[in-house]
């Protein structure tokens, strides 16, 4: 019994928790579909296609999931490299590489 009542609890603090950072997900995805309408960002597409084939992400592999923040108008995008998960973060305005890590 308390250790139902210790998991329900753990659950709704989680989904407390995450409900927040869903919504800005959600803005994101919207003001991203608005400026892209408005011809504002370069295509997702075409922005893994340009990277993927810049040295040294040639070599890698890329693995999905981008994640765009809105404010910043910034794509971070996952790489393989070996055994390592590289993230790299591109301006979906001009397509430059903004960062790196690591």
């Amino acid at each position: 019994m308390i250790r139902t009542l210790t998991i329900s609890l753990a659950s709704a603090l989680l989904l407390g928790t995450a409900m927040p950072a869903l919504a800005r997900g959600d803005r994101d995805q919207e003001h991203l579909r608005e400026a892209a309408a408005q011809g504002q960002v370069i295509p997702l597409k075409r922005l893994i296609s340009e990277v993927s084939s810049r040295s040294p992400y040639s070599d890698m592999t890329y693995l999905g999931g981008p994640q765009f923040d809105s404010r910043q108008m910034i794509y971070a995008l996952k790489f393989m490299d070996g055994s390592q998960v590289v993230v790299v973060y591109v301006d979906a305005r001009t397509g430059r590489i903004v960062g790196r890590k690591p």
